[in-house]
């Protein structure tokens, strides 16, 4: 998962840079190896140019080697245009197939990104999605949990998704999960 909750005198003069640059500068930060510039990068692109050559750019990240690239281009397309999300039914596809990255943040990310569109867009919830991310709620990686209960809190009156989250906070162990589950209860309820 891709955060940037850090709000030191680096990241903001960084931010700044970042949306006084040229769009082709912004492109190419999404490929620097900090994770910071990255997220920067995505989030300049997301509100100030959200058009088709953006789409294009984080599709392509999304054949790299390169795990971080894979994982921002993921974030780009469930951020892209944010909130009317003019390229959420095109996004979909390729973030499904992210779901079977080896990369632990790469597929977060893509789970991140489908329960993003599926709140904010009319995409459609596609049932086998649903149940393959209810199954990612045992995953043995936390962040895979974490991103995938908060992806079913964005089905509201799915009953599956409900009953994965009560199982959840009924059963789980670790504690982050269960409060995670209680989040996403309290926004399915």
């Amino acid at each position: 998962m891709i955060y940037c909750m850090q709000d030191s005198y680096y990241d903001v003069l960084a931010l700044r840079g970042m949306n006084c640059s040229d769009i082709e500068e912004i492109y190419a930060s999404l490929s620097n190896q900090d994770y910071r510039i990255r997220t920067y990068a995505a989030q300049v692109i997301q509100t100030k140019y959200p058009t088709k050559k953006s789409f294009d750019k984080a599709i392509k990240l999304l054949s790299s080697k390169k795990y971080y690239e894979r994982e921002i281009g993921s974030y780009v397309l469930g951020q892209l245009g944010t909130p009317n999300m003019p390229f959420a039914k095109e996004s979909m596809p390729f973030l499904y197939k992210l779901l079977d990255d080896k990369s632990i943040s790469v597929k977060s990310s893509a789970i991140s990104s489908i329960g993003h569109l599926w709140s904010l867009s009319d995409v459609e919830k596609d049932e086998q999605i649903v149940d393959k991310i209810i199954n990612f709620t045992n995953d043995r990686h936390i962040s895979i949990q974490i991103s995938s209960i908060m992806a079913l809190s964005s089905l509201i009156g799915n009953k599956k998704a409900m009953r994965a989250i009560k199982k959840i906070l009924n059963n789980s162990k670790i504690q982050e999960v269960k409060e995670w589950a209680e989040v996403a209860m309290d926004i399915l309820s």
